[in-house]
């Protein structure tokens, strides 16, 4: 099984793919420039950037995929395959769950870091950096999942063939890039205001349930574009959830660098 665990790790950093990358790439951008990222002013954000792409490996290959491993095993000696076949819109739960907790679990450990070490942080930074954490996750998983599209043989006559559905996947990674971004940065924003811990189950419970959309699609309840339609407006609510607080306007935050005058209200 170890061995299994490990080839998979190996497998995420295997034939990279010019297109997948580029294409995964330009995802990134398109959120970070919604999200008007100030990389210029903050260079700081490209370390959170790349300390996402980074985390994603890891998370994927040595926790995630050996936690869901475990999971199934479980459920295979309690009800044996079978079974668990034809109870498949349960079985797959304690998986989802396993992806939800776990990234967004991971995911939000460099803002906490950085967080500890600079106190009073404003909510906006903290947002911010959690934006940045989150956009490369999604970015490295857009790459990793575009180049298994390319290298199994995708090519543009097949793609029109298809017609319009076949844009779909293309379609759902883009809100996925958006989700993992907008994910992050609402947990750190309220991990900033002493309110993570709710916000930490809330949002995990969520990615979870957006998960479960390809379980729907896998057991007939849902069609392929059904799935796209759920997983897109689950994406969506969080994205409008995190742009919001990413854009409403809020009292300036005292900072050591500028604290309240005197007889004002911190």
């Amino acid at each position: 099984m170890w061995n299994s665990i490990w080839q998979f790790f190996i497998a995420i950093y295997s034939n990279p793919n010019v297109e997948g990358i580029g294409i995964a790439l330009i995802m990134g951008a398109i959120w970070l420039a919604i999200f008007r990222m100030p990389l210029g002013k903050q260079p700081r954000l490209w370390t959170f950037l790349a300390v996402g792409a980074l985390l994603f490996g890891p998370t994927i290959g040595l926790l995630q995929f050996p936690l869901q491993i475990f999971s199934m095993q479980a459920l295979f000696q309690a009800w044996g395959a079978e079974i668990w076949q034809e109870r498949l819109l349960v079985s797959e739960i304690p998986a989802m769950l396993i992806t939800g907790f776990v990234q967004e679990g991971i995911k939000l450990v460099p803002v906490l870091i950085y967080r500890k070490r600079r106190q009073p942080l404003p909510d906006r930074e903290a947002l911010l950096a959690g934006a940045a954490v989150g956009a490369g996750f999604g970015i490295f998983e857009a790459a990793w999942l575009l180049n298994q599209v390319f290298t199994t043989g995708f090519s543009l006559p097949a793609f029109r063939l298809q017609g319009w559905q076949a844009s779909l996947s293309f379609w759902e990674r883009l809100f996925i890039v958006g989700f993992h971004t907008s994910t992050t940065a609402l947990a750190a924003y309220w991990f900033n205001r002493g309110k993570g811990s709710r916000a930490y189950l809330a949002i995990a419970l969520f990615h979870s349930i957006m998960n479960y959309g390809v379980i729907l699609a896998a057991a007939g309840v849902f069609t392929i574009v059904q799935t796209e339609i759920y997983i897109t407006v689950l994406c969506a609510i969080m994205i409008g959830a995190a742009l919001w607080l990413r854009w409403h306007d809020r009292p300036a935050e005292p900072t050591l660098a500028s604290p309240p005058e005197a007889g004002a209200p911190a």
